[in-house]
């Protein structure tokens, strides 16, 4: 690999669009404004991984509503922790691996959107 010109092997989101149509509630808890102010992102930059990366944060800093923090803890977890295991295997230039993981978060937030439909307070779009 040349010091100027370098290969990097990542993972995007083709269309943002499709996250928020694929994913209603798990957007809205992920992207909408709070009462402190975090920053929202411009929805072309709103990709699978970010949303992972914006759920756990709230989860972690205590911004998800209390319903949805409980029932949405363990899957938001797993997603998170496979989308840290795709930055490893991006990193090692492990495409096949990290085309499996894709997989594995596509799939757990499948499972969270489904759980986010039984919510009392459902948030996102029907």
């Amino acid at each position: 690999m040349g010091r100027t010109l370098q290969i990097r092997v990542s993972a995007s989101t083709f269309d943002p669009a499709e996250v928020e149509r694929r994913w209603p509630r798990l957007s809205a808890l992920a992207f909408s404004p709070v009462a402190v102010k975090v920053p929202a992102l411009p929805p072309e930059t709103r990709g699978v991984q970010e949303l992972v990366t914006h759920l756990a944060d709230r989860l972690e800093i205590g911004l998800l509503p209390a319903e949805a923090a409980r029932a949405l803890a363990g899957g938001i977890t797993r997603a998170a922790a496979a989308r840290a295991r795709l930055e490893a295997e991006l990193a090692d230039w492990n495409a096949r691996a990290a085309n499996g993981l894709t997989d594995q978060i596509e799939d757990a937030l499948d499972e969270l959107e489904s759980l986010a439909r039984q919510l009392k307070d459902q948030p996102g779009l029907d």
